[in-house]
């Protein structure tokens, strides 16, 4: 509606006084076209949600570009906001996209577990935990070895 009135601003007579009255003020007119420039960065990002190679690290990036643009969408767009279903699932899938899986949290651990991709060969080695009766120490020294090699979700 924005934009139709700002195609049609340029052909309206504003000699007649009863169409000027209905028409809003430069300022007034000025704000809207701000309005209008807002919008359209919305409606650019709501038609990149739509295409298929969208990733959660893009959708994050937008949302927090709109953010800083409007601080009030905070509210809607934020990690945490109310709507997230996961807000762990989903800043665990972010730090996994961007290549920072050391940095997850206990809690994106946990949600991001099921995704978790164990390597063939340290499956094997865990397997061989369980049957190789070898002392404490090996046992505590293999777990580290283990544990020093980053899961991939």
């Amino acid at each position: 509606m924005l934009k139709r009135f700002f195609e049609l601003l340029p052909v309206l007579d504003t000699d007649d006084d009863e169409l000027a009255e209905l028409l809003p003020s430069p300022a007034a007119k000025r704000r809207l076209k701000d309005l209008l420039g807002e919008l359209k960065d919305v409606e650019s990002v709501s038609k990149a949600l739509q295409g298929s190679d969208v990733s959660l690290l893009d959708v994050r990036v937008w949302f927090d570009a709109l953010i800083a643009k409007m601080e009030s969408y905070a509210n809607y767009l934020a990690p945490r906001a109310e709507i997230v279903h996961s807000p762990d699932f989903e800043s665990g899938c972010v730090q996994v996209l961007k290549g920072q899986g050391q940095r997850l949290t206990r809690s994106d651990k946990s949600a991001l577990e099921a995704f978790r991709v164990i390597p063939a060969a340290q499956a094997a080695r865990v397997g061989d935990d369980a049957e190789t009766g070898g002392s404490f120490v090996e046992r505590l020294q293999k777990r580290r070895r283990l544990e020093q090699h980053q899961p991939a979700y």
